[in-house]
């Protein structure tokens, strides 16, 4: 990130929303917000005095809320550009930061602002959110104090997180001894307000956090709950067969029950074992929830404001998931990483690489080719039905009505002639594929077998004749 921030090519915007763009694909015209951070970016040098002065402490979002922040603060300790911001919700306005800020960065009267910007080519890379088991209520998560998820469970293993790399427990602080975790939560169900699709990545993420557990409290037990452990990765088999090796207990079948024991805050799990059909009762200190990937809210605004479709799951539809898993409906206009659907850190830097070089392609070229294998409107047969602008996948065909007639975008176009077969007044055609250059060719083809009747099959000018 550091070296992308010092790239003589590379500007930041950061802490800025997109809410506008126009443009076709080599020259889009894209509006900027600036939201407001009441701290000069320019003067602010990130030394975090401020921050010690501030009276304010309310949940840090960045460490899922299980640490405190400021009202004035800096995102995480590795942000870049490393500039604080104020919350100007929490903030009580009492103006300790701007005594304590030695180099006059705080400014109280800071406003949003907007900036056009042109660009050849765009990359939607929005990443994902956890699944919201809170508003849920899975597993009395959000009841039960020592009830987190995978995610709260990784900021707890980063030293520089808000137990120092420890795990504790949330009621008491304590080490725990057994830790559960369940997988699939949000994921593979059938539920309203649940996903269909396997998250891709929560199995791996847990094998890898048990490791860590096991490695972080001596003597730890981690027992992982599952349906299908599915680590389909390059040697994520193998790692996870070393994972039971070393210990790891995997328990087949999704608990039913989660309650909490009132005297030791422990949590009581009932569960099935599908391999042998016994229902248990397990205590553990602390219980993990390996909650699923949900676009992120970001996704869905910029699919709004680009005009983009989205899969039946939220995330961003892409041309073809095999052949152009990159491209989108508009030609420079590209996704990468979690933004097309959950994917793990090795595929979501590849996605990324191709489509940097799919941008790239475009804006080197400084012209853009095409194959003009597009369909075309007849005008004057034109009705302005708008049944092909209903059917087009593409959003490449639009009636005018003024005009009255259907207009065909030739760089959004991919030639597919659903628009062709849907008009009822067969106003349109495909270029180079239309029914007049048809029949001339099939003209030409019986003209020269009249010619050159050597040349002729048995039968073959009785039947072409009869046709």
């Amino acid at each position: 990130m550091v070296k992308a921030s010092k790239h003589p090519n590379i500007q930041l915007y950061t802490y800025c929303d997109i809410i506008e763009a126009e443009g076709i694909t080599g020259n889009y015209t894209i509006t900027i917000k600036q939201n407001p951070r009441y701290v000069d970016p320019v003067k602010c040098t990130g030394c975090g005095a401020c921050m010690e002065r501030c009276p304010i402490e309310i949940p840090d979002e960045f460490n899922r809320n299980l640490g405190v922040r400021k009202a004035i603060y800096i995102p995480f300790s590795q942000a870049v550009p490393k500039i604080a911001l104020i919350d100007k919700d929490a903030c009580m306005n009492c103006g300790l930061c701007a005594k304590n800020c030695q180099a006059g960065a705080i400014n109280y009267e800071d406003a949003e602002r907007f900036e056009t910007i042109n660009v050849g080519a765009i990359i939607v890379a929005t990443g994902w959110d956890e699944f919201p088991v809170l508003d849920r209520g899975n597993y009395q998560y959000g009841t039960i104090d020592n009830i987190i998820t995978q995610m709260e469970l990784e900021r707890m293993l980063s030293p520089v997180g808000p137990t120092g790399g420890h795990i504790k427990r949330v009621s008491d602080k304590k080490t725990p001894q057994r830790i559960a975790m369940i997988q699939c939560v949000g994921s593979r169900s059938t539920k309203k307000g649940e996903n269909e699709y396997c998250s891709a990545v929560c199995c791996n993420l847990a094998l890898k956090n048990a490791q860590l557990i096991m490695q972080e409290i001596e003597g730890a037990e981690v027992i992982i709950f599952y349906m299908d452990m599915r680590c389909w990765d390059k040697a994520n088999e193998e790692y996870y067969r070393r994972s039971r090796a070393q210990g790891v207990l995997f328990v087949r079948g999704i608990p039913g029950e989660v309650r909490q024991d009132r005297d030791t805050g422990d949590v009581i799990i009932t569960y099935e074992n599908t391999l042998d059909g016994s229902v248990q009762d397990l205590s553990v200190d602390m219980l993990v929830l390996s909650a699923g990937m949900n676009p992120s809210k970001g996704t869905d605004e910029i699919a709004t404001v680009l005009g983009m479709d989205k899969s039946p799951g939220g995330f961003l539809r892409e041309v073809h998931q095999c052949l152009n898993p990159q491209n989108t409906k508009s030609p420079g206009i590209f996704i990468a990483g979690c933004a097309a659907g959950p994917k793990n850190i090795p595929y979501s830097v590849s996605t990324a690489l191709a489509a940097a070089a799919n941008a790239a392609q475009i804006v080197s070229a400084g012209i853009f080719q095409k194959e003009l294998i597009t369909a075309v409107v007849d005008e004057p047969r034109c009705i302005a039905c708008h049944r092909c602008e209903k059917l087009c996948n593409y959003d490449a065909i639009k009636v005018d009505n003024e005009r009255g007639i259907a207009i065909v975008n030739d760089l959004n176009c991919k030639g597919c002639g659903i628009c062709i077969s849907s008009c009822p007044a067969k106003a349109i055609s495909l270029r180079y594929y239309r029914d007049s250059q048809l029949d001339t060719q099939v003209y030409g083809i019986l003209k020269s077998l009249d010619a050159n009747p050597n040349d002729k099959q048995p039968g073959a000018s009785e039947s072409m004749q009869h046709g």
